[in-house]
């Protein structure tokens, strides 16, 4: 995984719903990326479920959202519609995106579930890994987002 107070890698990823998602266009902005190992896994339409709760919350605090999987593009975008999801959710098949933020599993054995905070300058401000409790990403998110909130008003 990636340190809090590094650059994150730049990358471009096909989204499930069309088009593509561009890091480096997002500069100013905050950015939220969490990886997640499966589609239709118990374990990841929680916390995919769970990002939407949260979506408009994120979105308040000058933030988009991306997600990151292993699957195809289609299995991407019908994940995506049957969470309803309201952010992208990217296509990660080569595993050259998982490999720079260091979140492919041994041996090339899956991705781990791994969400970064990045600022608006690009530098990583938030890395949280946690298998099981999938809530506590979104939760994360938004208290390190806040900070960062804070950090930022005079």
């Amino acid at each position: 995984m990636l340190k809090v107070g590094t650059i994150a890698p730049d990358f471009e990823v096909p989204l499930g719903t069309g088009g593509s998602f561009r890091l480096s266009d997002y500069r100013g902005e905050n950015v939220v990326i969490f990886f997640y190992p499966r589609a239709f896994s118990l374990g990841c339409t929680a916390e995919v479920s769970g990002f939407c709760d949260v979506h408009d919350e994120i979105l308040a605090q000058n933030a988009v959202l991306i997600g990151i999987s292993p699957d195809g593009l289609e299995k991407v975008e019908n994940f995506g519609q049957s969470v309803s999801a309201p952010f992208g959710l990217g296509s990660d098949t080569s595993g050259q995106i998982r490999k720079a933020y260091g979140v492919q599993r041994r041996f090339g054995l899956g991705t781990s579930r791994v969400t970064y905070v990045i600022d608006p300058d690009g530098i990583i401000r938030g890395v949280f890994h946690n298998e099981f409790l999938m809530g506590s990403h979104a939760r994360n998110v938004l208290s390190t987002l806040a900070e960062l909130a804070d950090a930022a008003s005079p």
